[in-house]
């Protein structure tokens, strides 16, 4: 019994060393920006402050730098949420791909930009577009 408890409590604090510890003023931009957000987690990677949670039962992510400028979210979405040109031009360049997810990107800049992760051949692909449906970025 000592042991289940040795190992539960050293748990605990293991879990709670591995938290994000993200200033206040990062904390306060998000929460002006997304006052609804549920499920919060965040973590921080070169500086920059990822934070995932969900609005309206749809799983977003926002980005921050160290000065707790917005920098842009993510936020999944359906097949049937893609604009008209984007669905074209994945149908007629990638209709053989299998669609993995796909993710409305809001940019700083003000663009409205579509992320879709695809597959073929047991490789991962990483397409974006842009509302009319131009492939900007293609990573494999």
């Amino acid at each position: 019994m000592k042991k289940i408890t040795f190992i539960a409590i050293a748990s605990v604090l293991a879990l709670s060393c591995k938290q994000t510890k993200v200033p206040l003023h990062v904390q306060n931009s998000f929460v002006d920006k997304v006052p609804v957000a549920q499920d919060i987690v965040w973590t921080v990677e070169d500086n920059i402050y990822q934070v995932d949670y969900y609005v309206s039962a749809k799983h977003t992510t926002s980005y921050f730098d160290e000065q707790g400028q917005w920098l842009e979210t993510e936020t999944e979405i359906a097949v049937d949420e893609l604009p008209h040109d984007v669905l074209q031009t994945l149908q007629t360049k990638m209709g053989e791909y299998e669609i993995l997810d796909i993710e409305l990107v809001a940019t700083r800049e003000g663009q409205t930009l579509y992320e879709v992760d695809l597959e073929k051949d047991h490789k991962s692909y990483d397409i974006l577009f842009d509302k009319d449906g131009k492939i900007l970025r293609k990573k494999i």
